[in-house]
């Protein structure tokens, strides 16, 4: 058993993916045997469980929150000191305290978590700055990975993509009773998006679609995320019956709403660098465990995962061209079992306990 630190530099209290992502990882960490500590803002076990309908049993630090995250992360450097005998490794999201403990602590494995290259000059110094320092370097998506080829030096590189809980996710319900405990249409059909409506993944290309549509009338478009704000606007926008949308829900209610739908969409952009290149949608891998089939935007970012075996592609940021492949998908009866069976099948090999034993192998690989 090995004693963790993961140090994330967020508000736990404000949800959003990345703090999915590291409760998971938490969690994997925890169920093969760690010893794990996440040591974090607003992350006490009273506010992870009123905000995300979790029971946490792996062990946290929780810091009182600040707006500045530059500051944030000297904050977490400086709780570090007075802990840093207690743990064996070091794992962060946060470049900045990656760099300090590296720098500082050139004995303490300090494993960083790369998801997205960041432009600004900063971030470019510090990590140039840290790599001939930090253990390892794991990366969500292999592009990344072209960033270091040849300019810099790193001990290693390893690229291991977002996973999926299956136990949350393959539930044992049917359709119709999942729509019966959510209260949706029993006679409909029902294509569904879940996430956040930042414009990079996509929604309004989902939203738009729907016009196009030949049977519209017998098909519902649900759409799960965004805030009250976000979405007193669309409904100003879409004003159709057939387009609903819920507010945000914790992702412990998300699978309810996967296995109650026909179709899942990932609607991603094209028009934005990290939905091409250094995105590992959650979701994909939730939509896949959810055993129902997927349609989804032909980007590079999603074919590291999947192929036409597992999902049908449309052509990102083409709105008609997604309503043709739902009413296609929704006409081939075949084509929706292979789909949802294949990517099932697939999505066994990536769990966050799996994902834990291959950043474990990591550590204890030496040099």
């Amino acid at each position: 058993m090995s004693k963790i630190l993961y140090v994330h530099n967020a508000d736990f209290s404000k949800p959003c993916a990345n703090r999915i992502q590291v409760l998971n990882m938490c969690r994997g960490f925890k169920k093969i045997g760690q010893d794990i500590t996440l040591m974090s803002f607003n992350n006490d076990k009273n506010t992870l469980k009123r905000i995300y309908n979790e029971d946490i049993d792996f062990n946290v630090i929780s810091l009182k929150p600040f707006v500045n995250y530059y500051f944030r992360s000297f904050i977490l450097f400086l709780k570090f000191l007075s802990i840093k005998n207690k743990y064996d490794y070091i794992y962060t999201r946060d470049l900045i305290f990656a760099f300090l403990v590296s720098k500082f602590f050139k004995n303490k494995k300090v494993i960083y978590e790369l998801h997205e290259i960041n432009k600004r000059k900063i971030w470019i110094f510090l990590l140039k700055n840290c790599l001939n320092t930090l253990y390892s370097v794991v990366t969500v998506n292999p592009n990344n990975i072209k960033f270091f080829e040849g300019n810099h030096h790193i001990s290693r590189i390893v690229f291991l993509p977002n996973a999926v809980d299956l136990q949350r996710f393959d539930i044992n319900i049917s359709k119709k009773d999942a729509r019966e405990k959510l209260n949706l249409p029993k006679d409909k059909t029902l294509i569904t998006y879940t996430g956040s409506l930042q414009n990079w993944k996509g929604y309004g290309t989902f939203l738009k679609s729907y016009k196009y549509l030949k049977n519209k009338e017998n098909i519902i478009y649900l759409t799960v995320g965004g805030n009250n704000e976000q979405i007193k606007v669309l409904k100003e926008k879409y004003k159709s019956d057939n387009i609903v949308f819920i507010p945000y829900v914790e992702n412990s209610k998300i699978p309810l709403f996967l296995k109650a739908s026909d179709i899942l969409v990932i609607p991603n952009s094209a028009k934005y660098e990290i939905s091409v290149k250094y995105t590992s949608p959650l979701k994909l891998f939730e939509y896949m465990a959810s055993r129902r089939p997927i349609i989804a935007s032909d980007l590079p970012s999603i074919r590291e995962i999947v192929s036409e075996e597992e999902v049908l592609f449309f052509k990102p940021d083409n709105e008609k061209d997604l309503a043709e492949k739902i009413e296609y998908l929704l006409n081939n009866k075949d084509l929706i079992e292979k789909l949802a069976k294949n990517a099932f099948e697939k999505v066994k090999n990536y769990t966050w306990e799996e994902r834990a034993k291959r950043i474990i192998e990591v550590f204890e690989d030496e040099i």
